[in-house]
């Protein structure tokens, strides 16, 4: 079974069919399939590199659809599960960036019309993310069976934001490996060379032979040693 739309890229031999798939249990995204029956063989492509993962008889095993390529037909069929997660990750568009920052904008923040579409605005686009692109939804894989895994990475626009990305376009050259080297060699801090300081004062002691002690300030260390 090959699963993503565009890995099939030919086929050959006289027993071998193609016929499509429609998969609806996984996202919208992630429908489309095609199933390859009899023996021959096909050529597959897929971003990056593609990897083989074979399950023995027990072992299962979690992938997200978009990784991916293709898996051989068994008595397990792959089943969609989606992740449980706690973290509420509430972002309102910014729809206010567009106008000035005026007090007619202030005012409409604190309204009840737009706080319920800042709200329906959200809960559209976590739908859309759940039932089209299929956010933390995977595919469960029960062995025996065959996978073939792509080594796809996410797209910059997943893992940064605009600001991010116009950060680190903005940042001068040489500093990204500057930062780098900071984090696994801290600079050590140059200690600064030690310098004599000069006495602050120098009290001289004389004594007489009848038992006498006079006290006397040396203006110069100099004069001291003499």
């Amino acid at each position: 079974m090959v699963s993503q739309r565009n890995a099939l890229l030919a086929w050959t031999g006289h027993t071998l069919s193609v016929s499509p798939r429609i998969s609806r249990g996984l996202s919208l995204a992630h429908w489309g399939s095609t199933q390859l029956t009899g023996r021959g063989l096909a050529a597959l492509s897929s971003p990056g590199q593609v990897y083989q993962v074979t399950l023995a008889e027990g072992e299962e095993f979690v992938a997200h659809p978009s990784h991916v390529v293709a898996y051989s037909i068994s008595r397990n069929p792959p089943l969609p599960m989606r992740l449980k997660s706690n973290i509420l990750r509430f972002q309102v568009p910014s729809i206010t960036g567009l106008f000035s920052d005026t007090n007619f904008v202030k005012a409409m923040r604190d309204t009840s019309t737009y706080k319920n579409l800042s709200r329906w605005m959200f809960a559209l686009r976590t739908s859309l993310r759940r039932t089209i692109w299929g956010d933390r939804l995977f595919l469960q894989f029960r062995g025996p069976t065959t996978l073939l895994m792509s080594s796809r990475g996410v797209r910059v626009a997943d893992s940064l934001t605009n600001e991010e990305v116009n950060e680190i376009a903005d940042a001068p050259a040489g500093v990204a490996p500057q930062a780098v080297e900071l984090t696994t060699k801290p600079k050590l801090e140059a200690t600064p060379a030690y310098t004599e300081q000069p006495p602050s004062a120098i009290h001289v002691a004389n004594v007489t032979r009848d038992g006498k002690v006079s006290f006397e300030d040396a203006k110069d260390l100099k004069e001291f040693v003499r």
